[in-house]
């Protein structure tokens, strides 16, 4: 049976958390962010993993999404992640867009929460850098240090890092020894040193007291991913109905209008995949523009994108290949694996289902339904066909035309589809009651679905806009252990360990094995601590791989 999404939006700003108008930032909850980034230096095309939690008052966050993206220098936004959390936390990770120049970034994660109040204080930023073989780092500029912009929070006194060895051979089995306070969130991470960031690269802001915050510009996702949409219309009609469907596994509807700036909101709710989106109005032979805004948070401007200047010398030239080389083979070492998704309840119960396999099939769509669905009535005016479903519980006709679905696509143009051939759809449902989405009542519907869910061939209406639009990323688990891979594909990975939620007994320690490459170089060892006070701490070593 065909499972459509109808979604209840029930006020996405109807919390306690939206109930006066016109707080001031610094009354709203605060948000932090803790992140452990995989590794400070990537190619382009890499994915950089990302171990994300989100607090909010001591407790997991009630956002449902966060953000991550790569901003340069000059305020231009390279990737972007929609990562859906669970209790506050992700396994995630950042595509390097293959485009994105060799320089440095700063790399944000935060949340539409804190990317609507505009409060950077409210984000993870922290300076990582790219290496992109084909496109060097811009003319020397003047640049910062960052003395003073960046996060002193490195504590040798709360976690303690001892390896087996500093020195390793290319292979080498090894291990370490970990302490940190047993009551603590741990990750640790063994990753090619960084040579043109030295020290601490968290970069802090300070939070945004000067500028009020009217809360009626809070976009808190506390129940699915919101899409928001801007009319190009001069003069919105409020009361026009708009379309919007999404397509993937599953098929989900959802419906809304435009308030008086012209602004359209539509909260996706359950729904985490999807593989492309189409907006359409009531009105199918009249088109519009929508301008559609991107979720991530604008860029910010001033000191934060001062960064130190990427000066690539000759002597760095090992290390670039190494780091080229490494990426090629990536994937083969460690690559996320998509956790088992849960479908969503997205059914509803049909009054009458038809799976058109148990009947022969007629040249089109309105003589199959004529033969073989007595409760859905195929009538002909000025020579155009239109439906009609009967009212079961009123024992009578609708006046209306139903809401016509096609693989949860809507379809206006009920005389085109009619003419369509039922070749490819494998099954119709009908709905003979008035049936209600928000406050819009349909008289009943008439939904089809096609075997392959690309709409049977039917085609995409005229009028109808194809969004191009960021997909929510999929859970994942990161495998780093490269286990006993083949003697004839040489182990060139330039992370040698990547752990979250690393497991520490009641005395607060533990011991992890790694082992090295056959990439020689200085690695960084990285471990973040979250302290039960909500402090973030940071322990840094280097270990090096020789011939």
């Amino acid at each position: 049976m065909m499972r459509l999404f109808l979604l209840f939006l029930f006020g996405i700003l109807g919390s306690n958390l939206l109930a006066q108008q016109t707080q001031q930032v610094p009354l709203l909850p605060k948000e932090i962010v803790y992140v452990h980034s995989g590794q400070a230096i990537a190619v382009a095309g890499e994915r950089l993993p990302l171990s994300i939690s989100i607090t909010m008052d001591q407790a997991p966050t009630k956002s449902n999404f966060a953000y991550a993206d790569l901003i340069s220098r000059s305020g231009k936004r390279f990737g972007g992640a929609v990562i859906p959390l669970e209790n506050g936390k992700a396994d995630a990770y950042l595509t390097v867009p293959e485009n994105t120049p060799s320089d440095h970034y700063l790399l944000r994660v935060y949340s539409r929460y804190a990317a609507s109040l505009n409060d950077a204080a409210q984000y993870h930023q922290e300076l990582i850098t790219v290496i992109n073989p084909a496109v060097s780092p811009s003319p020397k500029s003047p640049g910062k240090s960052l003395d003073g912009n960046g996060d002193s929070n490195t504590s040798s006194n709360t976690i303690a890092i001892q390896p087996e060895s500093t020195q390793l051979t290319l292979g080498e089995q090894s291990s370490l020894t970990l302490s940190a306070s047993p009551n603590s969130q741990v990750s640790i991470s063994i990753s090619r040193k960084n040579p043109f960031l030295d020290g601490q690269r968290i970069i802090q802001t300070s939070p945004a007291i000067d500028k009020e915050a009217n809360t009626a510009d809070l976009l808190p996702e506390l129940r699915g991913h919101i899409i928001k949409g801007r009319l190009t219309e001069k003069k919105a009609d409020t009361t026009k109905l708009y379309f919007l469907s999404a397509h993937g596994d599953q098929s989900a509807l959802y419906l809304g209008t435009a308030n008086k700036q012209g602004e359209i909101f539509f909260d996706l709710g359950a729904l985490k995949h999807y593989e492309f989106l189409l907006l359409q109005s009531d009105v199918d032979s009249v088109p519009f523009g929508l301008n559609l805004e991107l979720p991530f948070a604008e860029a910010p401007a001033g000191e934060t994108l001062d960064f130190p200047q990427l000066e690539i010398r000759p002597e760095h030239k090992t290390l670039l290949d190494n780091l080229v080389l490494s990426a090629s083979t990536t994937t083969y070492f460690y690559k996320p694996t998509q956790k088992s998704l849960q479908p969503i309840v997205t059914g509803y119960a049909p009054d009458r289902g038809y799976n058109l396999d148990d009947y022969n099939r007629f040249e089109d769509l309105a003589t199959t339904l004529k033969e073989y669905m007595p409760t859905a009535l195929v009538r002909k005016n000025k020579g155009k066909y239109f439906f009609k479903l009967t009212n079961i519980p009123e024992h009578s006709v609708f006046d209306g035309n139903p809401l016509i679905l096609v693989d949860g696509m809507p379809v206006f143009d009920s005389d085109k589809l009619a003419q369509f051939s039922p070749e490819n759809i494998k099954r119709a449902e009908i709905i003979n009651r008035r049936f209600y989405i928000l406050s819009y009542g349909f008289d009943g519907i008439l939904s089809f679905t096609s075997y392959d869910n690309d709409f049977g061939e039917y085609p995409i209406p005229e009028h109808a806009l194809y969004l191009e639009y960021p997909q929510i990323q999929q859970p994942v688990n990161w495998q780093f252990n490269p286990g006993k891979k083949s003697e004839h594909f040489p182990d060139f990975r330039s992370i040698l360990l990547y752990q979250e939620n690393v497991q520490l007994d009641n005395n607060g320690k533990t011991t992890l094995r790694f082992s090295a490459s056959q990439i020689p170089g200085v690695y960084e060892v990285k471990v973040s601590q979250i302290t039960p006070d909500g402090r973030q701490v940071w322990a840094t070593m280097e270990l090096e791989v020789s011939d």
